[in-house]
């Protein structure tokens, strides 16, 4: 992705039509592209944010309504054979209906937590106006500080770089002036 920030195929609102198609399928990277496609002045700051939010967001209602909309019977159906008591789901579905907010928030500062947390949801029927604070909020931070990451770490590469690339030609001037020197120290000695 960072190869079709700089081509000139993708400019203006198709780019960031194209990151928050992206962020449906792989927010965090998507994120961290971002972070690194202002760093490099290629995307401005306010723009990719916000495509790259709506995007999660609109993940996580798909995700959601996965839960919402299926039948939760099938939960029912299935706890027995994994050894799971129809009364301990039915208390964490308490537990879900009771802490959702909680749940939303602290999930989208995890790994591999998202997913199952917003299917749980939906699944205990709980109303995206109970939790929608705490998962617009979660959105917005989570966003803002993995961005800010790429953006630093492609600042500190941007840095590096110019930093490798000065020593590797003092380098080459060197070892040029060491050929140079030998070359006319040998030259002499045959002499």
């Amino acid at each position: 992705m960072i190869g079709l920030l700089g081509s000139h195929f993708l400019k203006g609102f198709w780019m960031y039509l194209l990151f928050a198609l992206s962020a449906l399928v792989e927010g965090p990277l998507t994120i961290l592209t971002g972070g690194a496609g202002i760093a490099r002045g290629f995307l401005q700051p306010l723009p990719i944010y916000f495509a790259v939010v709506a995007g999660n967001l609109l993940g996580d209602i798909g995700w959601y309504s996965l839960g919402r909309f299926s039948k939760p019977g099938w939960v029912y159906q299935i706890a027995p054979k994994l050894g799971i008591s129809a009364e301990k789901v039915s208390g964490l579905q308490e537990i879900v209906r009771k802490h959702t907010s909680k749940l939303i928030f602290a999930a989208k500062f995890s790994a591999g937590l998202p997913i199952p947390t917003l299917i749980a949801v939906g699944l205990s029927r709980v109303p995206k106006r109970q939790w929608a604070a705490a998962w617009i909020s979660g959105e917005l931070l989570k966003s803002a500080i993995i961005m800010l990451a790429g953006y630093l770490f492609s600042a500190a590469i941007q840095t590096a770089s110019r930093t490798m690339q000065v020593v590797l030609w003092g380098v080459t001037a060197l070892l040029a002036l060491a050929g140079i020197f030998c070359f006319r120290r040998r030259k002499h000695t045959r002499a």
